[in-house]
């Protein structure tokens, strides 16, 4: 690990997620992928990279806009379901490799962009990698979202107090790293992209109305890395029982989501 990268997080956590992540993640709206396309590409055509890019949500959004999208991912199953979702198309190129290995050449992208990844990332070195990556004046990216469970409607209180109890019954506060969430607020994105040398443009805030099921919001827990099916191993019927029974007294299950993304620009000369 190189210095300043953080606390190192397991490579494994996201296996056997790939069919939940596609199916119960909730897409980036609409109004945040056309803003990111207007800030962050300037013509259409050329070449963006979907870095740690799960089933594939950012890549699909974008790709109309150019003339080839790479999506990566070190799960051979959120590739899997890539390849699927592409058909043989020949602009997404999808690939199998961790983020930190990945062999691009120098100038190769307009548009690098990491969702919901870049915290559990060797910041440092992706960001400078990405600089690389990036052609002059080209973009990177961090798309992110809130997870249900962070909310204050009384649901949310329930549905977080559910998360609490199995996080500690099928550890998972041991799939995170000691001193992950302390490092990300002791040096913010923000910071990191500065000292690759990237111009921060800015942050773009999207909220989007979104209702769920107890079943939809067990399979978006089931997406995540500390309370996958994995992760759950024989016990996930029983959480997802207490979920469901802790749901029960509540008529709706309806939020704002809060969706956003941060900008950095390579310098054009």
């Amino acid at each position: 690990m190189n210095a300043g990268d953080g606390p190192a997080f397991r490579r494994d956590l996201y296996r056997g997620t790939a069919l939940d992540y596609d199916r119960f993640r909730v897409p980036y709206p609409g109004e945040l992928i056309a803003d990111l396309l207007r800030r962050g590409a300037a013509d259409p055509g050329g070449r963006a990279l979907d870095l740690a890019c799960g089933t594939g949500q950012i890549a699909f959004a974008v790709r109309e806009f150019f003339d080839e999208v790479w999506a990566v991912d070190q799960e051979p199953d959120m590739i899997e379901v890539v390849r699927e979702k592409a058909a043989g198309a020949t602009d997404v190129r999808a690939l199998v490799a961790c983020a930190e290995e990945l062999a691009v050449p120098d100038g190769a992208f307009d548009l690098v962009a990491i969702g919901n990844a870049f915290h559990r990332l060797p910041r440092h070195r992706i960001a400078e990698r990405a600089h690389g990556w990036l052609r002059p004046g080209g973009r990177l990216a961090l798309l992110w979202s809130e997870s249900p469970w962070r909310g204050a409607l009384p649901w949310q209180r329930d549905l977080a107090e559910v998360v609490t109890r199995w996080m500690d019954r099928a550890g998972g506060y041991e799939r995170i790293p000691a001193g992950a969430e302390e490092e990300r607020r002791r040096v913010p994105d923000r910071e990191v992209l500065e000292e690759a040398g990237f111009e921060v443009l800015g942050k773009f805030s999207f909220a989007a109305p979104h209702t769920w099921t107890p079943g939809t919001l067990a399979g978006n827990v089931f997406s995540t890395s500390v309370l996958s099916r994995a992760a759950l191993g024989d016990r996930a019927e029983d959480f997802e029982a207490d979920l469901r029974h802790a749901l029960s007294r509540h008529a709706g299950l309806t939020e704002t989501i809060d969706f956003a993304y941060e900008l950095g620009r390579r310098a054009a000369g």
